[in-house]
């Protein structure tokens, strides 16, 4: 006796075939979706300017080579560009699913990776201008000793120097205290000013003369006039004549000095 018919027979072999048609239409629909989803994640690696990319290796910003992390196209930085590959990598590595139609895996579509949001550009820091050239003279009397302080004064008149703003002594172009101001003179101890009141009854321990070149016209002069000054009152004070690291004034410092005076003068033309 059979258990089917042969019209049973016909109906499920159809069936089967039918199954079969429908099965394959949609695995076709999946890798075409799969397809794609690759071309999308390429036209996002272009999007995000990976393959036109300046190298942050070709301009070093250190003296001995060395090189810095700089962020590319201005927009992005190396932390945003390895958090979009991992997010990139969602299409190279799809999660997989089955369905119980005919035990084939099929991929399922993955979420689209979110944008990388823009850097804020940070606030360009003020240019620096550059420091002055200082030359400094100081003026020390010997251990254990001090110098009069109405000698020091009746000295430093003669020189032409005249007390005026910050308590300090200053030598202009004219020697009537008019004009503008070629060096000056402060006291060695802290806060390096005087007390024209009391100066005559006082003990110094030395003095510091100083010019900056670049604000004057003729700097190799006025420092030429500084020296005179300083060694006029060396010996009439018996003070040593130091250089800015105190140490002794030799007649090399005094050169490197006016080399140093004449230079800052022909940088501060080429400057300007």
């Amino acid at each position: 006796m059979d258990y089917f018919e042969p019209k049973t027979i016909v109906i499920a072999v159809c069936t089967m075939v039918f199954l079969a048609i429908v099965l394959d239409v949609v695995r076709r629909r999946k890798r075409n979706r799969y397809d794609n989803i690759q071309m999308s994640s390429r036209e996002i690696d272009r999007s995000v300017g990976y393959e036109n990319a300046k190298d942050p290796f070709s301009e070093s910003q250190f003296p001995s080579g060395r090189s810095r992390v700089v962020p590319r196209d201005g927009d992005h930085d190396f932390s945003e560009r390895v958090e979009n590959e991992k997010q990139n990598s969602l299409f190279d590595q799809p999660e997989q699913g089955t369905l119980a139609l005919d035990n084939e895996p099929v991929v399922e579509r993955a979420a689209p990776a979110p944008k990388a949001r823009p850097k804020k550009p940070s606030p360009e820091r003020p240019k620096e201008s550059p420091q002055k050239e200082v030359l400094v003279i100081h003026l020390m009397s010997a251990a254990d000793q001090t110098c009069s302080g109405q000698l020091f004064l009746d000295s430093v008149l003669k020189q032409g120097l005249r007390y005026g703003e910050m308590k300090i002594f200053h030598r202009h172009t004219d020697e009537n205290g008019s004009g503008p101001v070629l060096f000056s003179m402060a006291n060695l101890l802290n806060p390096g000013t005087f007390d024209l009141t009391t100066i005559g009854r006082q003990e110094l321990v030395g003095v510091t003369l100083f010019m900056v070149p670049s604000d004057l016209e003729k700097p190799a002069e006025v420092f030429d006039l500084m020296i005179e000054t300083a060694e006029y009152l060396s010996e009439k004070l018996q003070l040593n004549m130091m250089d800015e690291s105190r140490s002794s004034m030799t007649k090399q410092t005094i050169e490197h000095y006016r080399q140093r005076a004449q230079q800052a003068i022909l940088f501060q033309e080429r400057s300007g």
